[in-house]
């Protein structure tokens, strides 16, 4: 049995530094290796009051949150470093943009699978490892959360048609149900949920070509799912038997 682990401890370690070296082999010149603490830390945010606890690696923002090569002065990971790590004092966002998928991967950088066991949180691990199962796996892959209050922040950001998100929604956001809008020449629409107090969450949704999925059916899946995730995963403190959740 000692040494079965032992040869598992040594095959994790060759694709650990198989990694690395694929890393700097890929990498534009100039670029680093991510920074793996970094990336498996927690950001703590306020939107609309309500404390937002978020793996780094999960966020998306203006320069995907984190520029790998550090060519920039100041980005969105220097405002994280600088004012979202301290629990007792979140940083107030207008809204804050997450990605659902396997965090081992960066975008189109290779992390390291060394960064899953350093997410603090069991459903961002278990994203980590590529096990989207239960509630995990109606979640969209890319959702964001707003301030209720800030929404005409959506009247700049542009559907698939080209449309405002903002006045597909505005006048469809229930704290029980999902609300939809559509653009007119494409088949994409922008759902709507009020996700808690004050907090609205708003995603797209489409005719899904490999399942039949109509939109409506796709958000009617999506938007429990997103409402139970950030009231049971992302709060201050993780509901333990959110990953049993169906």
């Amino acid at each position: 049995m000692g040494s079965f682990r032992h040869s598992w401890i040594v095959l994790l370690g060759l694709f650990a530094f198989v990694a690395a070296v694929a890393w700097i082999v890929v990498s534009p010149p100039g670029q680093r290796p991510p920074d793996i603490n970094f990336l498996a830390s927690d950001a703590h945010f306020a939107v609309a009051g309500q404390h937002i606890v978020v793996p780094i690696v999960a966020l998306r923002g203006p320069d995907h949150v984190f520029d790998f090569g550090g060519r920039q002065t100041r980005s969105f990971a220097d405002q994280i470093r600088q004012a979202a790590r301290n629990p007792a004092k979140p940083m107030p966002m207008d809204h804050v943009d997450f990605l659902i998928h396997e965090y081992r991967y960066t975008g189109e950088h290779l992390a390291s699978v060394s960064i899953c066991p350093r997410l603090t949180r069991r459903w961002s691990q278990a994203l980590c490892r590529g096990e989207h199962k239960g509630l995990l796996r109606r979640l969209p892959e890319r959702f964001n959360l707003f301030d209720r209050s800030k929404l005409d922040l959506l009247k700049s950001y542009g559907t698939v048609g080209g449309e405002p998100q903002y006045d597909q929604i505005r006048k469809m956001i229930y704290p029980d149900r999902v609300g939809m809008g559509c653009d007119r020449t494409t088949k994409f629409c922008t759902a709507v949920i009020e996700a808690q107090p004050g907090v609205v969450a708003v995603w797209t949704v489409w005719t899904h070509e490999q399942t039949g999925a109509t939109p409506q059916q796709m958000a009617d899946a999506q938007g429990p799912a997103i409402v139970q995730f950030v009231r049971r995963a992302i709060g201050e403190v993780e509901d333990p038997t959110l990953l049993d959740a169906e």
